[in-house]
């Protein structure tokens, strides 16, 4: 059986991150591969003493301010994360932690990978990457043997981020790569004005599972609740006010599935209870887009299972972490306009809330009809029999 190893953002608080990382394992594990995700953390190369610095930064600011935040331990890191460890040692095949470019070129000499693939989520946004030069396969720079494919890599955003000098490292190692896709409509621009380079628009890899997929990993549970479920990424006043008003209008109850206190931006915090700050299952919040009536969110992935569990929803912009990606997707499903840029000029019209998902579903089934044409041609080539190719499909 052929081997392929993933390379993702490393896995750990964030479920959108994780969940697209299971999706893309389980799609090609359907297609007859060995599937293996790179476990690829912050380490001692030059950008992860750029992130410090910038972290340093920031730290400064907040003790300036007055925000008071939290280093935990090891310990207690284990503890809040304690429920996403668990589904990824039970549901993703993961390698030992490697730590810089030296140990990933070692691990994939060692492993005999036949491709290996990059993507999705913002594995090419510079500030949010262990190391940039990783993404873009540098450690295999001389291997040649090695397919190599970006699937639905993201900038995150719209606008540029690269120093000239990771634009002309970037730009000479994506030379080197078979296939290429983005997941965002503007990454095409991008690629092709800075990195010289074709891309193809595909989608999130979340979206190429169905209800039914997501639904095999929590139809043992129950008990959740029903209502307006929100999944706020940075919640502030007039998130909440939006929340309350919409939840006013259905005259139904609001339900999250997120840490009580985020670790990350508040003012006066008691650190003490831990269980203030620990993260629920993925499971359950898979489940609690399901249970919904009616979704608010400003994160992507909180988008994408909105729209893919047929949910009425708005979803906020998220300037600070990437608009472009919310732009791009709900243009693929022509959805733009359940998309709030401003909440303070944003009128609520409950005669408008519904979606007609008969039209999102057609276009979703023709989307996932071109990834896994885009799939099939350019890992057929690493199938043994001509039955495995049948069965890879989306």
């Amino acid at each position: 059986m052929k081997k392929i190893a993933i390379l993702t953002q490393p896995l750990k608080g964030n479920y959108g991150g994780i969940i697209q990382n299971y999706a893309l394992q389980e799609v090609l594990r359907g297609g007859g591969f060995e599937v293996e995700t790179i476990a690829r953390e912050y380490g001692r190369d030059a950008t992860a003493t750029r992130r410090f610095l910038a972290h340093l930064k920031n730290d400064t600011y907040n003790w300036v301010v007055g925000k008071r935040k939290k280093i935990f331990s090891k310990k207690e890191a284990e503890f809040i994360f304690a429920e996403n460890t668990r589904f990824i040692q039970e549901r993703i095949g993961l390698s030992p932690k490697l730590y810089d470019t030296a140990g990933l070129a070692q691990y994939f000499k060692n492993r005999d990978f036949d491709a290996v693939i990059v993507g999705s989520d913002q594995t090419w946004r510079p500030k949010y990457s262990p190391a940039i030069g990783n993404y873009f396969l540098d450690f295999l720079v001389d291997n040649s043997r090695i397919y190599k494919m970006a699937y639905a890599a993201s900038f995150g955003t719209d606008e540029w981020e690269f120093t000239e000098r990771e634009r002309e490292e970037c730009s000479t190692l994506i030379e080197h790569f078979d296939a290429v896709s983005v997941r965002e409509k503007s990454a095409v621009s991008l690629c092709q004005q800075f990195l010289n380079v074709e891309a193809e628009w595909v989608l999130d890899p979340t979206l190429l599972l169905t209800q039914a997929d997501y639904r095999k990993l929590y139809s043992h549970k129950d008990g959740h609740k029903k209502g307006v479920f929100t999944y706020i990424l940075d919640t502030d006043v007039k998130k909440r006010e939006l929340v309350e008003k919409v939840a006013n209008k259905l005259n139904v109850s609001v339900y999250t599935h997120q840490p009580h206190r985020p670790i990350e931006g508040g003012n006066v915090y008691d650190f003490d209870n831990l269980d203030d700050f620990k993260y629920p299952a993925p499971e359950g919040w898979l489940q609690s887009f399901d249970d919904a009536d009616f979704v608010l969110t400003d994160s992507f992935h909180g988008t994408v299972f909105a729209i893919l569990f047929n949910k009425p929803f708005y979803a906020i912009v998220n300037d600070a972490r990437g608009a472009a990606r919310f732009h791009s997707l709900l243009q693929m499903f022509d959805l733009e306009h359940r998309l709030i840029t401003c909440i303070d000029t944003f009128k609520l019209n409950t005669g408008k809330l519904d979606i007609n998902y008969q039209h999102v579903n057609e276009k979703l089934t023709q989307w996932r009809g071109k990834c896994a044409v885009f799939l099939q041609q350019n890992l057929a080539n690493l199938l043994n029999d001509h039955k495995a190719y049948e069965k890879f499909s989306v």
